[in-house]
């Protein structure tokens, strides 16, 4: 499954290749996982308790501030995750403000 992986604090979007199980995310964001609507195709995947753990700040979300830690980008039908689109990339791209490497 291709999705974009963005560390926190000013890192660029990276476009990685995962199998996308529950052990994949949670190896990438941490044990909590929390799931971030962007738009009704595309979801940010989060740990849920990274203020707590002192995580730095990823990116800004005008509805809910901001957003934590490292963030997986990936495609939703709302019932599971999917490859994202080389459209759903450059809007994620656009979105957050940083280039994809």
């Amino acid at each position: 499954m291709r999705v974009l992986v963005r560390e926190p604090i000013n890192q660029p979007l990276q476009l990685k290749e995962i199998e996308g199980t529950l052990e994949d995310l949670q190896e990438l964001v941490g044990e909590f996982i929390e799931i971030v609507p962007i738009t009704d195709d595309i979801v940010c995947i989060c740990n849920q308790k990274g203020e707590q753990q002192g995580q730095g700040n990823n990116f800004h979300d005008d509805r809910l501030g901001w957003i934590v830690g490292t963030c997986v980008f990936t495609s939703t039908n709302n019932t599971e995750f999917s490859s994202l689109s080389d459209k759903q990339i450059g809007y994620i791209a656009e979105y957050i403000g940083y280039p994809v490497v």
